[in-house]
């Protein structure tokens, strides 16, 4: 049995503050993207206008994030999350002035840009000042607030719509502006340390040694955005509706409660043996969605996606920023995080030409073959980062006279 000590140490006054700002920025975040595109269509845009309000604040966050960690490193957490309620405060309240759909797309710049710098830097120092032992659940308790926001924000948006239009939503992002002003204000002020001496090239923007695994949550989440694009639209086409909802409860409701009950699993089994097998549940999830939509096939396949998804990323955060250097930590988990944006933003566009040209199927057939990928090659770079270990441990063992 654990003791109060243990627990203690995965619920200290820095680590609180983190959880409570995943849920916050969450509750914005997602709230805002849910009315969003009503907003578009209500300013008279179009669905590829849609398409392009997400696609600009996902390239900001992709292409900021791995610069963001460097910054963490550098300047620590609450230098870099300082600008990003800046921004977030600022875009809340242009917001209000905006009568096209051209101008609303421009703004999700600004939203971009506050992502890439609270997100990353929170969980950073999530990261970082978990203890060594319970790394990987101390992240579980950061993503488990992360996913509870996202199962509130979408109700509480429709809410705030229907009592006060766009205007009262605009409103609740600034106050999410100020109560993460208040959150960041309570942070150390050097969480994590910055380094006063940086080993490493100024100018390098990604990790090598997280490269090898952002590469495999590449593969991985290549049929990503598939779930929410294109399976109702694959369901209703076949005239399985009605089954879509079994999927979009069933889902949330398991994935956070994985995320509650699984949050340590990989501190106590190994975080790469984790990885892999919540890799392999995401690939049957996918090639379960590949088959004709029932109800008994939708709801193993979420069962199965939510598994893997509630512990992968949060697992493979552990292990990259366990291995990389102490002074590189941030910039570790930021080439990681961009790697999840990249997988997102290149399978967006590939399964969406598949199923185009294909069909729905091969389309998810496409996030199935990805995230098998990504299971070899994790596979193969743990087998060789276990053959290194075996290697080095050979070679520093004292000789025998």
């Amino acid at each position: 049995m654990r003791s109060l000590l243990g627990s203690a140490a995965i619920f200290t006054p820095t680590l609180l503050v983190c959880y409570a700002i995943s849920f916050v920025v969450h509750i914005g975040s997602v709230s805002l993207s849910t009315l969003l595109p009503f907003h578009v269509l209500d300013l008279g845009g179009s669905r590829t206008q849609v398409g392009l309000l997400f696609s600009v604040s996902t390239i900001v966050s992709m292409v900021l994030r791995p610069t963001v960690g460097a910054w963490v490193d550098r300047f620590g957490a609450r230098a870099v999350m300082a600008p990003g309620v800046i921004a977030l405060a600022v875009t809340s309240v242009a917001f209000h002035g905006v009568t096209a759909p051209e101008a609303l797309i421009v703004l999700m710049i600004g939203i971009g840009l506050s992502n890439g710098l609270i997100s990353t830097p929170a969980s950073v120092v999530a990261a970082t000042t978990g203890p060594a032992g319970r790394r990987s659940e101390a992240l579980g308790n950061y993503y488990l607030a992360s996913s509870l926001a996202i199962a509130v924000a979408p109700p509480l948006g429709f809410g705030l719509r229907a009592v006060g239009g766009m205007t009262l939503e605009f409103v609740a992002i600034s106050v999410v502006a100020l109560a993460l002003a208040v959150l960041v204000a309570r942070l150390p002020r050097a969480t994590p340390a910055p380094h006063a001496v940086v080993t490493r090239p100024a100018m390098r923007f990604l990790s090598v040694r997280a490269l090898p695994v952002s590469g495999a949550l590449v593969l991985a989440t290549l049929g990503h955005a598939s779930v929410y694009a294109f399976l109702p639209l694959y369901a209703v086409s076949r005239g399985r509706g009605a089954a879509l909802a079994w999927f979009f409860i069933v889902y949330p409701l398991w994935l956070i409660a994985c995320r509650a009950a699984l949050r340590g699993i990989s501190d106590r089994l190994g975080h790469a043996r984790v990885a892999i097998v919540a890799m392999t549940l995401q690939a049957v999830g996918f090639a379960i969605l590949v088959l004709p939509p029932t109800v008994p096939g939708l709801t193993l396949a979420a069962v199965a996606l939510a598994t893997g998804g509630a512990v992968l990323y949060p697992t493979l955060v552990a292990l990259v920023v366990e291995r990389a250097n102490r002074d590189e930590r941030g910039l570790a988990l930021g080439t990681l995080s961009g790697a999840w944006d990249l997988g997102v933003v290149i399978g967006s566009a590939l399964v969406g030409v598949v199923a185009d040209r294909i069909s729905y199927g091969a389309g998810f057939a496409v996030g199935a073959l990805g995230t098998m990928l990504g299971v070899i090659a994790l596979a193969l770079i743990e087998s060789r980062h276990v053959a290194m270990a075996s290697t080095r441990a050979r070679s520093n063992a004292p000789s025998v006279a």
